[in-house]
């Protein structure tokens, strides 16, 4: 029978009484003696599309939310938060999911406007807006409410994707090409 000693270390390495079994390095981590990487240490460590997305939406339910909790009405909170989602939703994708981060901004504006809308239409105040509304009234008086904060949002998001896919194409084409 084998033991875990055996399988990591291999059947004929020596094995002293209390010593840990060496574990194989991965072949992502660097030599002892290898020169520390240039790129950030984040850098192939980007969470799936998926994960971004289901954190971006989670962050701006909890904050429209809780704004209408302290403000009975979405409002600045929201337009704040919908800015920091979107540049960091921007910076944390990976580069092939760049073109998602560049147009979520105004998705996941519509997307959590809906969720008030169904969940507590009463979130979504607008001046003159009549109080039966409906659902799509809602939305679109909240969109249009919080158009600033969505140009805000949406450009600063644009600008890190284009910075960013920048720096990928350079990096794909070597220190060489780096002018």
């Amino acid at each position: 029978m084998r033991s875990s000693v055996d399988i990591v270390n291999g059947p004929d390495a020596p094995v002293t009484a209390g010593a840990a079994p060496a574990l194989a390095r991965s072949p992502r981590q660097p030599s002892a003696g290898a020169e520390p990487a240039s790129r950030a240490p984040w850098v192939g460590a980007e969470p799936p599309i998926e994960r971004v997305l289901a954190t971006a939406v989670t962050v701006m339910l909890v904050v429209a939310f809780a704004e209408i909790a302290i403000a009975d009405s979405v409002g600045v909170l929201v337009g704040l938060g919908l800015v920091v989602v979107s540049v960091g939703a921007a910076l944390t994708v990976r580069p092939r999911d760049l073109f998602t981060a560049g147009v979520l901004p105004p998705l996941l504006l519509v997307a959590v406007l809906t969720v008030v809308a169904v969940l507590h239409g009463q979130g979504i105040q607008v001046a003159r807006l009549d109080s039966s509304a409906g659902v799509a009234q809602r939305v679109i008086a909240g969109f249009v409410h919080l158009a600033g904060a969505l140009v805000v949002a949406h450009a600063a998001a644009l600008t890190v994707v284009a910075l960013r896919g920048r720096l990928h194409r350079r990096d794909r084409r070597g220190p060489a090409a780096i002018t």
